[in-house]
């Protein structure tokens, strides 16, 4: 069987995109013939835009060209194969891949009826006859199409504290692959974003910076605002029609435009605030080997093994949150974490330098090391757990934005009864 191979392209489009407005260019090929290209944007400000593109040629239709001398992403193989059928003995069954990746995209659906060639796209044509001679396809289209989420946080803050000004860019983009025909928007990106917080106050963010965004502001006096935020988006489409000999032209142009959304935030008045610090304890996760960072149970009471140098990973354990409050009224709760610690107290039993050191501020990962050599003392013939004293250096962030660190001393208790080793 003779195997035609021909190459399916998606060339670039000519766009000079306006709000609301439609452009066209033409783009002409060997033989005269003229296919239009025309676009059309949307730029919305209610959280949708879209860019829609296309490119006709009524007059013609011609077979992917043969050959990767091109700028294309598909290719195509043309397949004549025989069919026992009076109104059509054979048809061109035509097999689409993408360049990068060699991976066929127009397969047949699963529940495909015989014959099935292992492709979604058949022509129907006569022993003497080529797809050329067939039917017009008259257009391709593609469309991007914009959606841009506003929020902020938190959604109701106190004058003079940070309030979070957020915008999320969803985008989907559908391309056309049209055998003949070939549109494509491509390599577009947010130029720059412009944020009106609703105060009077504006602030504009050069790109490229990604489809997200965040931006703090503090609102000075208490109201209702109304926050708005544009992306401005430019980018390249792209249009590709063939010749008959094969021969794809192509035309490209930059286009722009415009999405935007808003979001509603309040700030109350920001009144008398007091932040109380939280409530902690110190847990710790008892080894006597490397700590395995696994568990998340820490204790408040331990037993140790006398002789045996025992490492403890240090946990927070938050007995009640840090609390804002605003004229007395409670304003919502404040989130703590460990950043440090310190053991107070005097040396352990550990032999030469391998111990904890009491005094020194390590970090929230460190672990402490510590050794006792005695049992538990006997006092009025009762057992006294050992009692080790810890601070620890606590941070805690309040729901206005205000972070505080407090020192906060707090201890464990120590069982020592048996010996690591016997004799």
């Amino acid at each position: 069987m003779t195997r035609r191979a021909a190459v399916k392209a998606v060339g670039v489009i000519c766009l000079n995109l306006a709000l609301l407005g439609a452009a066209a260019t033409r783009g002409h090929s060997v033989t005269g013939t003229s296919p239009t290209v025309s676009i059309t944007s949307v730029s919305g400000y209610a959280g949708h835009a879209f860019v829609y593109a296309q490119v006709s040629d009524s007059i013609f239709a011609y077979p992917a060209p043969t050959g990767a001398g091109h700028q294309s992403p598909f290719f195509s193989e043309w397949v004549p194969e025989p069919i026992a059928s009076v109104s059509c003995p054979w048809i061109w069954a035509v097999y689409v891949f993408e360049r990068t990746t060699g991976v066929q995209i127009n397969p047949p659906s699963p529940n495909t009826p015989l014959p099935n060639f292992g492709t979604a796209t058949t022509i129907c044509a006569s022993p003497s006859s080529s797809p050329v001679d067939q039917p017009a396809i008259a257009d391709a289209a593609a469309r991007l199409d914009l959606d841009l989420r506003v929020f902020a946080s938190p959604p109701t803050a106190l004058v003079g504290s940070p309030t979070v000004v957020s915008g999320v860019l969803n985008s989907r983009l559908t391309r056309d692959l049209n055998l003949y025909l070939s549109m494509a928007i491509e390599d577009w990106s947010v130029t720059r974003w412009q944020l009106d917080f609703g105060d009077g106050q504006v602030r504009t963010v050069n790109g490229p910076t990604g489809t997200s965004i965040n931006v703090p502001h503090t609102y000075l006096s208490a109201g209702r605002y109304d926050a708005r935020l544009i992306a401005f988006i430019s980018g390249h489409a792209q249009a590709a029609v063939y010749d008959h000999y094969g021969n794809v032209h192509l035309v490209r142009r930059p286009f722009t435009v415009e999405v935007g959304n808003h979001a509603i935030t309040s700030a109350m008045p920001g009144g008398s605030r007091r932040y109380r610090p939280p409530q902690v304890a110190v847990g710790v996760v008892p080894s006597l080997g490397p700590i395995t960072p696994a568990t998340t149970l820490a204790f408040r009471h331990i037993d140790a093994l006398r002789g045996a140098l025992t490492t403890l990973a240090i946990h927070l354990v938050v007995v009640r949150e840090g609390l804002i409050t605003i004229d007395g009224t409670p304003g919502g709760f404040g989130l703590s974490r460990l950043t440090g610690w310190r053991l107070d107290g005097t040396l352990s039993d550990a032999p030469g330098n391998s111990g904890t050191t009491p005094g020194a501020i390590h970090s929230a990962g460190e672990p402490m090391r510590l050794q006792w050599n005695a049992p538990n003392h006997i006092v009025g013939a009762r057992a006294q757990d050992y009692v080790v004293p810890v601070t620890l250096i606590v941070e805690t962030r309040f729901p206005d934005g205000h972070v505080a660190s407090y020192a906060i001393a707090s201890s464990f208790s120590v069982t020592v009864n048996f010996a690591a080793q016997s004799g």
